[in-house]
Parts: structure tokens; C-alpha cells; sequence
């Protein structure tokens, strides 16, 4: 993905953050009636997530070599939105996948409360993220991917399996 031009990355990362909107609206809809995912429809989700991560990644790293205030101010925000959406979703995606999310840690935290703090001090840096913290957040985003990645090639190892 390193070549796709920032603007197409962002593009993106919206469309997924209107998707997961939507999805949550359809979710308060339907919480009287309890509607509950498919494994099949909840791994896909998290497949979304999956790509949603990588795209932010992606991001980050591209704002290393933007100098436009108004861009890096953006990318900072939409990034820090979509891991927020993730942190939102995954408990909810839980439920149906067959995966135990809310046991994954990272770095000795578990998986959502890592979300939040990458989150938080997004949130606070703002258009400043240097070099180091950007390497932080990005280590940190890699690291909860990668958990939840392992996680769900294992589950697909355990269903071939099964079948």
C-alpha cells in the first residue's frame, strides 16, 4: 500500500468509518430484538477492522512526509476515529465470532484498553506527532493487528479442521 497517495488512503478509511457508522445505527435499531451476527458475517467484520488498521498504518507512516498542516491535522483525526470505531466494535463482534477478544493482550493490557490509550494520545498530539510518537502508535497498531490476525487464522485452522 506504500505507493497509494495519502488522499486515496483517507478516501478509504472514511468509507470504512461510514460503514461501521451505519452498522452501529442498524445495532441500536435492532438491541430490543437482539439480533445476532453470523460467525461468517463477524469474521468479515473483522476482516474490515483488519483493513482499517492497515490503512491507518499507512497513514501515519505517510504523515512523516507531509508538511501541510491542514492534511496531518486530518489524517491525525480520521485515524484516531477509525481505531475508536474499532474499539467500539470488537466487544459487540465478540459475541458472534469465534474468537475471544476481550482475553487478547497487548503488551500485558488487554486489546481494547490498548485501542483506548493509542486513542487518548492520538487524541492529544494532535497535528504534532513526531517521529517518535508516531513509531509508538504504529508499533502499538501493528501489535494489536497482528493479535487479532493470529487469532483469526487460528479460528479458520480450528473450522478446517472441524470440517
Amino acid at each position: 500500500m506504500r505507493d497509494i497517495p495519502l488522499r486515496m488512503l483517507i478516501e478509504r478509511l472514511e468509507e470504512l468509518i461510514t460503514a461501521q457508522q451505519k452498522l452501529a445505527s442498524l445495532m441500536l435499531l435492532t438491541e430490543d430484538k437482539k439480533a445476532k451476527l453470523s460467525v461468517s458475517t463477524a469474521i468479515d467484520m473483522l476482516y474490515t477492522h483488519m483493513e482499517m488498521l492497515d490503512i491507518t498504518l499507512e497513514i501515519i507512516n505517510a504523515l512523516q512526509d507531509t508538511s501541510d498542516d491542514y492534511t496531518r491535522e486530518y489524517a491525525t483525526m480520521i485515524t484516531a476515529e477509525a481505531l475508536s470505531w474499532t474499539g467500539f466494535m470488537l466487544p459487540y463482534i465478540e459475541a458472534s465470532s469465534p474468537i475471544f477478544i476481550e482475553h487478547i493482550k497487548v503488551e500485558s493490557q488487554p486489546i481494547i484498553s490498548r485501542i483506548k490509550s493509542v486513542v487518548s494520545l492520538m487524541e492529544r498530539l494532535g497535528s504534532e506527532m513526531d517521529v517518535f510518537s508516531s513509531e509508538e502508535i504504529i508499533r502499538t497498531i501493528d501489535m494489536v493487528s497482528r493479535a487479532i490476525k493470529y487469532q483469526l487464522f487460528m479460528a479458520k485452522k480450528s473450522y478446517e479442521t472441524m470440517a
